[in-house]
């Protein structure tokens, strides 16, 4: 790609879309997963693509605001970062809510900093110890460092029942590592929002 960060991944990539001012339900991942799903069918033909959890909204009464600064992104193979094109100006169905898609930009993984941070990181169990045995456990299959901190036990609402698992950063990775992360991610549910890395500056937000 032209002027393509040298340090960046040359596999995966985020395409980030503006949207549309409107509301959604506070669970609204399944929603959203089914709607993309239905719009790039390839998605589920692509084990490490991924949906992060919407960006920017505002807390409503039993609903969420989608303002000016709320972003969809999308964690895909960069060959299929052309097709994700087709849902600029498009109205995506969650449950009945529209969510309009704005314009797209790609935005890198790059190596910014040691640390990475994701909302939730899912192996299917509540229990805390299980959950960072498991993560230790695909973290040495994959040689990748960095050590395991959790934060905050989440719980995604689906149709078939919950989901759950925790917050999570790794700290300490090497530039390399950093990059492997973001575009393998961890455990399970990637279209729900799991598993899915962001660099961060510090390990102190791994409450947030």
């Amino acid at each position: 790609m032209k002027d393509w960060p040298e340090d960046a991944s040359t596999d995966m990539v985020d395409v980030v879309f503006e949207l549309d001012a409107g509301t959604v339900a506070p669970d609204h991942a399944e929603a959203l997963a089914g709607a993309l799903r239905r719009a790039l069918p390839w998605l589920d033909d692509e084990p490490l693509a991924g949906i992060l959890p919407l960006s920017g909204l505002g807390r409503g009464d039993g609903f969420s605001y989608v303002g000016r600064r709320s972003r969809l992104v999308i964690r895909m193979p960069i060959h299929r970062s052309a097709s994700a094109d087709s849902l600029s100006g498009s109205a995506l169905d969650l449950g009945g809510e529209p969510l309009g898609v704005g314009r797209s930009s790609l935005r890198p993984l790059l190596p910014i900093t040691e640390v990475v941070h994701s909302y939730v990181v899912s192996y299917g169990t509540p229990d805390e110890i299980e959950f960072l045995a498991a993560c230790r456990a695909e973290l040495a299959k994959r040689r990748i460092g960095g050590e395991p901190v959790t934060g905050r036990a989440r719980r995604i609402q689906c149709v078939d029942g919950e989901v759950h698992g925790f917050a999570l950063m790794l700290h300490g990775l090497k530039r390399a590592e950093s990059v492997a992360i973001q575009e393998s991610g961890l455990g399970l549910h990637r279209l729900l929002g799991c598993g899915l890395f962001v660099p961060h500056k510090s390990i102190a937000a791994v409450g947030e």
